[in-house]
């Protein structure tokens, strides 16, 4: 399986590329998506992308690890190689991705953080209850995000956002306001399948996909990798494959 080069065919306007040896092109720094991508794959993708961003960021140390929002330009290159793996039929690689049902560990960490407050405040309790906190620097936050707020119980609350930001950023700038004692990003509980990125250049993105079972709930006991080279032009490269041999019947 290793160093094998596959060709794919890519159906849509952003992967029309040449491919030959001497030819590069750059992934799109826009999101497009991909005609043979279902609206829902693709948002199970594009969040696949940011979480991958996100860990990126935190990796290498990168400022943008303390922005809410998630730059377009960073995102849309690894979202378009995502797209060319799934679409991906020829390749066994691609196949056991799909049919393992393997993306980003811990997507709730995107929509959800929680607070504690201080219970004389009476700024998310409004938030609360009429969904805007009149307390000015908050409620900016509130709607530029479309943040909305649930109570767990006591002074605990739950933040929640309809589409996918860096919820580490938003609970560190949450942490700020006098009357929130503590914010949290969503802890990720358990283990499970993963996508990482080792590193990303304009028409190359070297991504390691694993499958993991055996009691994730604990740390998965057993995994599986790949490791491919996603080229702008459409290649794919099989760089390496390791780990225990996956199961015949999916298991957690």
């Amino acid at each position: 399986m290793k160093n094998r080069i596959l060709l794919i065919l890519i159906v849509g306007t952003c992967f029309f590329y040449a491919c030959d040896s001497e030819t590069t092109a750059d992934f799109p720094t826009q999101i497009i998506q991909d005609s043979h991508i279902s609206d829902s794959i693709f948002n199970i993708l594009l969040d696949d992308a940011k979480l991958i961003c996100m860990d990126y960021y935190t990796n290498e140390e990168m400022v943008e690890i303390q922005n809410i929002e998630f730059k377009e330009s960073h995102i849309a290159p690894i979202l378009a190689a995502l797209q060319i793996v799934y679409i991906d039929s020829v390749s066994f690689p691609a196949l056991a991705i799909k049919e393992y049902d393997i993306h980003a560990l811990c997507h709730q960490q995107l929509y959800h953080s929680s607070i504690e407050i201080d219970t004389s405040s009476l700024y998310l309790k409004n938030w609360n209850r009429y969904g805007f906190s009149d307390h000015l620097e908050l409620d900016q936050i509130i709607d530029r995000f479309d943040l909305t707020l649930d109570s767990i119980y006591k002074e605990y609350y739950s933040v929640n956002s309809l589409d996918g930001i860096n919820h580490l950023a938003l609970a560190n700038q949450l942490k700020k306001f006098s009357f929130i004692k503590n914010a949290e990003s969503s802890n990720c509980i358990g283990d499970g399948s993963h996508i990482e990125i080792l590193f990303f250049e304009a028409d190359y993105i070297h991504l390691i996909y694993s499958y993991g079972w055996g009691d994730c709930l604990s740390g998965c006991i057993n995994r599986h990798y790949w490791e491919l080279g996603i080229h702008g032009t459409g290649l794919v490269e099989i760089i390496d494959e390791s780990g225990k041999d996956l199961p015949k019947k999916a298991s957690l």
